[in-house]
């Protein structure tokens, strides 16, 4: 087995076989990705691409990979130095084979080492994937899910038609915090020259947000509404809105992200929220796990989604 750097093109082509969603278009990809490094999530940052690898055997193309320089945010929790650590994403083998996949991030480990990246993280959202990562010494230490609205369809949901949705400005920040803190016991500011703020109304108060990202088309943070003011369909008012903009604006898909708060069990706050998109017409994308080498991995018993 031979692991090289391939081109663009090349990574491009392999690809298209698996007919991913979201992986027609590398560099509209590596775009919306970028963009994405707003969430700070441990698979979507400021990402710079170090290499496409190829698997080939004989002359064959058999496995490919992308190879990432991304900021540490994990630094204190993993006991890592420096500000950057390697990352490995859209790993994709054909036929699927462990010693592939053996082969293949060797060869990655190889280019991070290269450019002074010791420590790394793989994220992966295809299932059989996962298991083998696991048998090759890599523990999973985040979970993920990509949740996505076809634009053309609707949600089959109606809003609370009391529900007043407008734009907020930048002297609502107070507002909008207040509806964070009580939504989920934090606030993070709005970004208003990358993101549409959207703001509820309801017989008069502002109760719920939502933050909408004009150049991903993804519901950044996710829908908040004040806890009082929830089980009255203002978030669902909110969602036909952010799903309207994106329709008006030639996009083919909506996006919300939820990262889960525990990896072996179920929050409650995590199940609330994925039932709330799924129910409200969502589709789960991809499921993101997080892999890393640890000195002792042990096994973990991850509830499927199936079980929120």
């Amino acid at each position: 087995m031979n692991v090289h750097p391939i081109s663009t093109a090349e990574f491009e082509s392999f690809v298209r076989r698996f007919e991913d969603p979201l992986l027609r278009d590398v560099v509209e990809y590596e775009r919306w990705k970028g963009e994405l490094g707003l969430l700070r999530t441990f698979w979507a940052g400021k990402e710079t691409r170090l290499a496409f690898l190829g698997l080939e055997e004989g002359q064959n193309l058999q496995g490919v990979l992308r190879v990432l320089k991304v900021p540490f945010s994990e630094r204190k929790r993993w006991g890592g130095k420096g500000g950057e650590r390697g990352e490995i994403q859209d790993i994709f083998l054909h036929p699927f084979d462990a010693e592939g996949l053996k082969a293949l991030l060797v060869g990655a480990e190889r280019v991070l080492s290269h450019n002074g990246l010791l420590d790394f993280g793989i994220s992966e959202w295809k299932e059989p994937y996962w298991e083998i990562l696991e048998r090759l010494g890599f523990s999973p230490y985040a979970r993920s899910v990509l949740i996505a609205w076809d634009t053309e369809r609707e949600i089959p949901k109606a809003g609370n038609p009391d529900v007043e949705i407008r734009f907020a400005s930048l002297e609502m920040k107070r507002v909008l915090r207040r509806i964070q803190q009580s939504s989920w016991g934090f606030f993070i500011p709005p970004d208003f020259e990358r993101q549409d703020v959207l703001l509820a109304f309801l017989d008069g108060q502002p109760v719920g947000s939502a933050y909408l990202n004009r150049s991903t088309h993804h519901i950044d943070f996710g829908v908040h509404v004040r806890r009082e003011f929830q089980r009255r369909r203002v978030g669902t008012a909110i969602l036909r809105e952010a799903l309207r903009l994106c329709r008006e604006r030639g996009a083919q898909r909506m996006f919300v992200t939820r990262v889960l708060r525990a990896i072996t069990k179920i929050n409650e706050s995590d199940r609330i929220a994925l039932r709330f998109y799924l129910d409200c017409g969502g589709e789960i994308l991809r499921e993101y796990r997080g892999f890393r080498r640890k000195k002792r991995p042990r096994p973990m018993k991850i509830p499927p989604l199936s079980k929120f």
